[in-house]
């Protein structure tokens, strides 16, 4: 519950640095009533000038959002998301830190083994109970293996810090496109082997030929 409120709170400042810079923009642009009512110079549009007349009104009226406004908005986008990102990081930290405390109790995982019935394993304390959920809540057993339960918690773990680093896919996501280049240019290479070695084939005949174009040509003269 936690979590989602911070990913909320999150969210909201990303809008409000959005339409912080709009509304700046806008209220440089045009005057108030109340500035007009002060200094009624502001509000006069300009008559006797035919020169201003002829500009377009793309020049007349520039544009509220300049370059450096996108650079800020992208630059606060990206510092919430990491923040959001180390907030999750820390939150799973702190969970970690404290696996033995009493009265905490973890979902590990379950699978479906019917209409509205289910098999969960739940972690309370340092033990790791399988419970069967269907019309009503039974245990199952007990996993009394040290060995089995550090294998059960091992993978839970890997589990988790899958969903909190993106960089892992990253990762494999490149190294399948660098695997999909390499592919394509294998085929590519052994081509250029044979085209090579055809042409020094073809050099050394076309050398062949003409030592004896020149030795029948000697022997001719003689």
């Amino acid at each position: 519950m936690f979590p989602s409120r911070v990913i909320f709170l999150c969210l909201c400042l990303i809008i409000a640095a959005a339409t912080q810079t709009g509304f700046h923009a806008f209220a440089q642009q045009s005057p108030t009533v109340k500035e007009c009512l002060q200094r009624p110079s502001l509000c006069e549009q300009p008559t006797n000038s035919p020169k201003s007349e002829a500009v377009p009104a793309e020049q007349a009226q520039p544009s509220p959002f300049s370059a450096w406004d996108v650079v800020r908005l992208i630059g606060a986008t990206l510092l919430v998301i990491s923040l959001i990102y180390g907030l999750l990081k820390f939150l799973y930290r702190r969970s970690q830190l404290l696996p033995g405390k009493k009265g905490v109790i973890e979902h590990l995982g379950g699978t479906s083994v019917g209409a509205n019935r289910s098999v969960q394993l739940i972690k309370v304390g340092n033990r790791i109970l399988v419970i069967g959920v269907g019309e009503s809540i039974q245990l199952l057993c007990e996993i009394a293996d040290e060995s089995e339960m550090k294998e059960i918690l091992a993978l839970h773990n890997e589990r988790l810090e899958q969903m909190l680093e993106p960089s892992k896919w990253g990762a494999r996501l490149r190294n399948y496109l660098a695997d999909k280049q390499k592919q394509p240019s294998q085929p590519h290479a052994a081509f250029r082997t044979m085209f090579l070695r055809e042409i020094q084939e073809l050099s050394v005949k076309r050398n062949e030929l003409l030592k004896q174009m020149k030795q029948k040509g000697t022997a001719s003269d003689e």
